[in-house]
């Protein structure tokens, strides 16, 4: 049974069904060119995209007079809105037309006056596509704006029965994005250093005395907190020797740090000197 409604909200994901099974398609034989020699097949890109795309096409619209993405959510074409010359008209709007657009960005990079005549074009498609929106949202046909140029209407093939909405799952999103929302709200005022600090001297059971110690600095010296080779020697009152950005970083990220060997706290920030 076939009727003239068609929820708004299929013929929109029908769109979006559309351009994830194209991207499917290409990510698909660009897999299969990364194997072949570099270069081999590069210059041959609009004419593998025109293949693919055409492809696409005859075993969508001209075979079944639906796209896949339609076709997934039971909606089609009348065959006598499709004549042989909208066929055409098809064809050359949403395959050939995409191909020449390629073809003069890729092979006719040096005319500048085509160029801009594209970027136009360009411009003004995007203006005419962002008016049928809103025609489209207000009398629910003609989603794109070939079908508007074609007079193409949807049908739908299963009646007129709404799409079921599954609340438990509308819920469990809802839920998840209030979480990540109260996430990135809350971590970035949490100041992570200072709290680690202090689950340190929490956790420990003994207190370690604050001794200051001699700096001994030799050629194999790392620093104590990424133990790496030290870079731009700096000290903080006690034996232990950072890198600049080590130490530096961490007093800034936290007043109160201390030293992460000997727990010794100090606003001293000093270059160690070689003796």
């Amino acid at each position: 049974m076939k009727t003239n409604f068609v929820p708004r909200v299929n013929q929109l994901d029908s769109i979006q069904l559309d351009n994830e099974i194209v991207n499917i398609l290409k990510e698909q034989i660009y897999n299969v060119i990364r194997n072949l020699p570099p270069g081999l097949l590069s210059r041959f890109q609009p004419e593998i995209n025109l293949l693919a795309s055409s492809a696409l096409w005859n075993f969508s619209i001209r075979q079944s007079f639906a796209t896949f993405g339609q076709q997934m959510l039971s909606i089609t074409y009348e065959k006598d809105q499709l004549t042989p010359d909208k066929l055409k008209a098809h064809y050359f709007l949403t395959v050939a037309l995409a191909y020449l657009k390629e073809l003069a960005q890729f092979r006719l990079t040096g005319y500048t006056a085509l160029q801009r005549c594209i970027t136009t074009l360009e411009n003004c498609l995007t203006c005419l596509n962002f008016l049928n929106f809103f025609r489209f949202l207000r009398t629910g046909r003609k989603p794109s704006l070939v079908d508007y140029v074609l007079r193409l209407d949807h049908r739908s093939i299963d009646g007129a029965k709404r799409r079921t909405i599954g609340y438990s799952y509308m819920t469990r999103e809802l839920i998840w994005a209030g979480f990540m929302e109260l996430l990135g709200f809350t971590i970035p005022i949490v100041n992570y250093h200072a709290l680690k600090r202090r689950l340190r001297n929490l956790l420990r059971l003994e207190v370690r005395p604050q001794e200051v110690q001699r700096i001994v600095l030799g050629v194999e010296s790392k620093c104590v907190y990424c133990n790496e080779r030290v870079t731009l020697p700096h000290h903080m009152g006690c034996g232990h020797v950072f890198c600049y950005y080590c130490l530096k970083g961490n007093l800034l990220a936290d007043s109160g740090f201390q030293c992460n060997v000997c727990d010794f706290k100090s606003g001293v920030f000093e270059r160690v000197v070689a003796g």
